[in-house]
């Protein structure tokens, strides 16, 4: 026994039944593995909402009370004011007795802890109040006439009296301070500025408010300041997550306070000891980082108008940020901002993702166990069916499956058993038919070979089914493996007598697909060493449900009956030479270098102008129809009805007559405008509105009335209900007819005229060689109108006209240059697409831009298409001149012309001067 043959079927086997239990086990470890992770998924997810919801609850219950204790703290200082300022009014207060005031603000720092100054400034330059130091002593601070404006500062006993002097600061007036200022400028209680106090150990606000006598004269000013470190504080005792923050600045970025210990200023040796701190340049990293974020992505914190629930990295870590814009109508506009490291709140559920982690590599494991023994179980008795099935291929039908199983495995080795016995008999049936059909096959062959025309079959598909071989000897190969519009370009079958693959439109092949029979003979199949000409007839082939499904071919060469026709082209072609040659001598003789050229020129706008005439042939027939029908149509109905119109009026009343009046002129009035199914719509309206008159043959009459344009009925019912109101109706819309014949005629008339006018201007040929002053606008809207008729079936025009001045110029001439661009931008489109003209004024030029979507022009032929006779045009179709007539025109314009292209862009632009040098 061969060891090698012995070891591949059990290889083989073993390999498959692998792959089997592989295909059993991979999608049921799959679920689960994707059942778990997406669970273990959705909970981490959940965590994650989970503490963003607690991180937005825990920095909203901060926020709010952060701002309840702004609004507490801050409302302290301006009612102290409030109840100095009563007091004055009241007479409590004497301005006049300094020892009564001195003891009143004293007496108001003991009982209000969180202030450290309060007082006034007097309009006549006093100043006086009570001050709380550093250390919390208080002290009495006093300028007046008798201290000659020097404001003195002195200790306190414990009955508020003045103890020892400490220091003096010469000609202070109070009215210079800000704080002064800020309040005679606002007229009401305002803030001022923060400032540190001198030692530079922490920060004051004053509330400071104007106040005024009976007469409405102005007094002094109020001032209470308060002691920013308290906000500080507050902020301290806030817990906010593990190290969250928060801290508040004004809308300068300047920090207010913060929950860090922070001081909102820097000490510097100079005359006020401190000065203020930005939050983007703090010492502490995470608030400096924070103030950072804000300023760059809310333009320097001015766009922070609402409250902003925020997220933001900081060095990879995710940070929860609101933002609490904080406002009183004392002036302050500062932001409360709460920040929160996300890391926080993450170690749980960090924790929970290990868990789900390994409880999904856990359930992996025993999936893959449990899923090993049930393949096993399962693909067992498969394999031994697989191996059955394998013989049956081999033709060994004598060999059976015993499978001792009660279950679908053993029901399926039963069925397996009969459909081999089943198949069997069916093969010897098949081996017989097949038999025949090949028979049947070779005789069809045998006579399409014999038939000496080529026959090309193609399937529904468009793929070649059958060549024979007189098919193959004219194309010169067999069948290849494309589909039919392919097929042209593959056995190089051109139109005769060019360069282009064959139409798609015009192939008989795709034509018998779309159900039609069709015969050519302006096909040639172009073979290295020969041309043959080919006439084809293609023919459909229909299934038995009426389908095309195939499409046949039969075609012949026709080179002899081509070289018959070509020999009487030829003799005709050298007939037409020969005369044309004589007269082009006489002409030669009789003209001049310059008469060449100005009818060189004349002649290839009379070519275009060729081009044309179909188009503008059309644009005047229709007018002209127009014009025909509507005067048959007014001579009927002139002559069937002027002699009822006397007997009609007769039979009116003076309000019937009235309303017959009124009806004609509605009729006049026809909106033209409207699409067929709105006047359906009005029409099923008005027939609603008759019957609910009772208006008999409703459906006729309003069809009537719909026609003169009379949608409403409610004017005319009782012309409508009168027994001879169809000779009325009849009368009124044969009247309202041949007025719309008349502005039918008037339209149709202006337009003819508007076309025969630019054809007349276009034609026109002055050989004067003037120039004159024009309007090149003018001359462009001429040529667009005689184009017009190739504008109407898919080339959109766009003017980009500015206002120019009218040039001097050859009129004619110009109008042959615009011509040209337009004619040949139509032609690299195919007549489909957009066509752009632009005119304006640049400086002392005019610059006229001709652009149109086409395929654009080729770089090698770039440089060459000014050239003269130089054409891309198949040959009959042009002559080469075009666009060099064009260039020297330009020229002797003292012009220049430019051409830019690029695929579905090409612009020609002409540049004119507007004063000739």
């Amino acid at each position: 026994m061969n060891p090698t043959q012995s070891t591949g079927p059990k290889a083989t086997k073993t390999a498959r039944s692998r792959t089997l239990r592989t295909v059993l086990i991979v999608p049921f470890v799959l679920q689960l593995f994707a059942a778990v992770g997406l669970v273990g998924y959705l909970s981490f997810k959940n965590g994650q909402k989970a503490v963003n919801e607690i991180a937005d609850r825990l920095m909203a219950e901060v926020g709010s009370r952060v701002q309840q204790n702004l609004g507490t703290y801050l409302t302290v200082p301006h009612q102290v004011n409030q109840i100095n300022a009563a007091a004055i009014e009241l007479g409590t207060l004497n301005l006049e007795d300094l020892p009564i005031l001195q003891r009143h603000f004293w007496r108001q720092l003991q009982i209000f802890d969180t202030l450290t100054f309060t007082g006034l400034g007097l309009e006549q330059k006093d100043n006086l109040g009570a001050e709380r130091l550093d250390n919390g002593s208080l002290t009495l601070r006093i300028s007046t006439a008798a201290s000659n404006y020097d404001f003195r500062t002195y200790t306190t006993n414990e009955s508020g009296e003045i103890a020892q002097f400490l220091n003096n600061k010469t000609n202070f007036d109070p009215r210079t301070r800000p704080w002064y200022k800020a309040a005679v400028a606002a007229g009401k209680p305002t803030w001022s500025q923060i400032y540190p106090n001198t030692a530079g150990i922490t920060a004051y606000l004053g509330a400071s408010m104007p106040f005024y006598d009976k007469q409405g004269k102005l007094q002094g000013v109020l001032l209470t300041n308060i002691n920013l470190s308290t906000i500080g504080k507050f902020l301290e005792s806030l817990k906010i997550g593990k190290t969250g923050q928060v801290f508040i600045i004004e809308r300068s970025g300047m920090l207010v306070a913060t929950s860090t210990g922070e001081k909102p200023f820097h000490t510097v040796k100079k005359d006020y000891g401190a000065e203020r701190v930005k939050a983007i340049d703090s010492n502490n990293t995470f608030t400096k980082t924070t103030a950072q974020y804000l300023a760059t992505n809310f333009n320097e914190f001015q766009s922070l108008k609402s409250s902003q629930s925020l997220e933001f990295d900081v060095q990879g870590n995710k940070q929860f940020l609101q933002v609490l814009p904080w406002q009183d109508d004392k002036g302050l506009d500062w932001l409360i901002v709460v920040v929160v490291p996300e890391a926080d709140f993450m170690a749980q559920i960090n924790a929970n993702t290990t868990a789900t982690i390994l409880l999904c590599a856990a359930a992996l494991i025993v999936a893959i166990i449990v899923g090993v023994v049930t393949a096993r179980w399962v693909t067992k008795p498969i394999l031994s069916l697989n191996e059955a099935a394998k013989n049956i291929a081999k033709g060994e039908w004598g060999k059976s499956v015993t499978i001792n199983r009660d279950d679908e495995v053993g029901e399926l080795a039963n069925s397996f058993n009969s459909m081999a016995a089943q198949l069997q008999v069916s093969f010897t049936e098949m081996q017989a038919l097949n038999a025949e059909l090949s028979e049947s096959e070779s005789r069809l062959n045998q006579i399409l070979e014999a038939v000496p025309v080529g026959i090309f079959v193609a399937e529904s598909s468009g793929k070649l089914y059958y060549v024979n071989s007189r098919a193959q000897d004219l194309l010169g190969k067999g069948i290849v493996a494309n589909t039919s519009e392919e097929l042209r370009e593959i056995y190089k079958i051109h139109l005769t007598g060019s360069n282009e693959i064959y139409p798609a439109e015009k192939d008989p092949i795709i034509n018998a697909f779309k159900g039609a029979s069709v015969n050519v003979d302006d096909m040639e199949i172009r073979q290295p060493d020969r041309i043959i000409p080919i006439e084809v007839w293609g023919t459909p082939i229909y299934d038995d449900k009426g389908k095309v499904s195939y499409a046949i071919a039969a075609f012949a060469d026709i080179t002899q009956r081509k070289q018959a026709e070509k020999l009487v082209a030829e003799y005709n072609r050298t007939l037409e030479i020969q005369v044309a040659e004589r007269t082009q001598e006489l002409k030669t003789a009789l003209d001049n270098l310059q008469t060449t050229q100005e009818e060189l020129i004349q002649s290839e706008k009379m070519a275009a102008l060729g081009q044309l005439v179909a188009g503008v042939a059309h644009e005047l027939n229709t007018p002209l129809g127009a014009i025909r029908s509507s005067a048959g149509n007014m001579m009927n109905f002139l002559g069937q009805t002027i002699t009822n119109l006397p007997s009609l009026f007769q039979s009116l009343s003076p309000a019937e007559s009235e309303n017959f009046s009124q009806l004609m002129y509605r009729s006049l009035q026809k909106d033209m405008t409207l699409t067929a199914k709105e006047e359906r719509k009005l029409k099923r309206a008005l027939i609603r509105q008759l019957e609910g008159e009772d208006i008999d043959e409703a459906y006729d009459i309003a069809d009537t009335l719909v026609d003169m344009g009379i949608y409403e009925a409610d004017d005319f019912l009782s012309l409508l209900q009168k027994v001879d109101r169809d000779r009325i109706l009849e009368i009124a819309y044969k009247l309202s007819e041949i007025q719309r014949g008349t502005q039918i005629i008037n339209t149709a008339a202006d337009r003819a005229s508007k076309v025969v006018f630019a054809l007349k201007t276009y034609a026109r040929y002055d050989s004067s060689e003037t120039m004159v002053e024009s309007n090149i606008t003018q001359g462009i809207e001429t040529v667009l109108t005689l184009y017009q008729n190739n504008f109407k079936y898919g080339v959109e025009v766009i003017r980009n006209f500015q206002t120019i001045p009218p040039i001097m110029c050859y009129v004619d001439q110009l109008n042959q240059v615009w011509t040209n661009l337009i004619h040949n931008a139509l032609q690299a489109m195919d007549n489909q697409g957009t066509l752009t003209l632009e005119i304006l004024q640049e400086g002392n030029n005019i610059k006229v831009g001709v652009t149109d979507s086409g395929a654009g022009i080729p770089t090698e032929v770039m440089p060459k298409i000014f050239a003269p006779f130089f054409t891309t045009k198949p040959p009959g179709e042009g002559s080469g001149l075009g666009l060099d007539i064009v260039r020297k025109i330009v020229d002797k314009h003292h012009g220049k012309i430019e051409v830019e292209s690029v695929p579905g862009k090409t612009t020609f632009t002409v540049v004119l001067p507007i004063n000739r040098p």
